[in-house]
C-alpha cells in the first residue's frame, strides 16, 4: 500500500515539475525573440525597399542602412584580455540570420544601377567600385555584376563624348 501512495506522489510531483517548467519558458523568451525578430525586420524591410525603389536617395539611404549594420556585425564583441590570453581566445560568431553583407552589396549594385539609367555616371561609378572593394579577393556574383554595369557605364560615357 505504501507503494502506491508513493507512487502517485511521485508522479503528481512530476507532472508539477513539468508544469512549472512548461509555464516558465513561455514568458520572457518570446519578447526577446521580438526584440531580435525586430532587427532583422528592420534589415530586411531597407533591403526589400532599396530593391523595389526607383528613388535613388531612398536606395542610398537604404544602403547607408545596411552598411552600418554590416560594420556593427563584423565588428563584433571584443574582450579586454591581456596581451597574451587575447590570442587564446576565438571572436565569437556572429549570429545574424542573415548575410548582411550580401544584401548591402545586391542593394550598391541596385542602386548603381539605378544611378546608370537616370545618367548619374560618377554616383553610379563610386556604388559600382565599392562593391568590387568590400569582395576584392572574390569572383562572386557581386563583383561581376558590377564589372558588368561599370563597362557599360563606360560604353555610356564613350557614347556621349562621341556625339559632342
Amino acid at each position: 500500500m505504501t507503494s502506491g501512495v508513493f507512487g502517485e506522489k511521485l508522479l503528481v510531483g512530476l507532472l508539477g515539475v513539468a508544469l512549472l517548467a512548461s509555464g516558465c519558458t513561455t514568458g520572457p523568451p518570446s519578447q526577446l525573440t521580438e526584440v531580435k525578430n525586430s532587427g532583422f525586420m528592420s534589415l530586411w524591410n531597407a533591403y526589400a525597399d532599396c530593391k523595389s525603389t526607383s528613388d535613388l536617395a531612398q536606395a542610398s539611404s537604404d544602403l547607408k542602412q545596411l552598411r552600418s549594420a554590416n560594420q556593427e556585425v563584423n565588428e563584433g564583441f571584443v574582450l579586454p584580455l591581456p596581451t597574451h590570453l587575447e590570442r587564446l581566445v576565438a571572436n565569437p560568431t556572429s549570429r545574424v540570420a542573415v548575410d548582411v553583407e550580401a544584401m548591402a552589396a545586391s542593394c550598391a549594385l541596385y542602386s548603381g544601377e539605378l544611378a546608370l539609367n537616370q545618367g548619374k555616371t560618377d554616383i553610379a561609378r563610386d556604388l559600382l567600385v565599392s562593391v568590387i572593394r568590400l569582395h576584392k579577393q572574390e569572383r562572386s556574383y557581386y563583383v561581376l555584376r558590377a564589372r558588368t554595369l561599370l563597362a557599360r557605364l563606360g560604353q555610356v560615357v564613350n557614347v556621349s563624348f562621341n556625339v559632342h
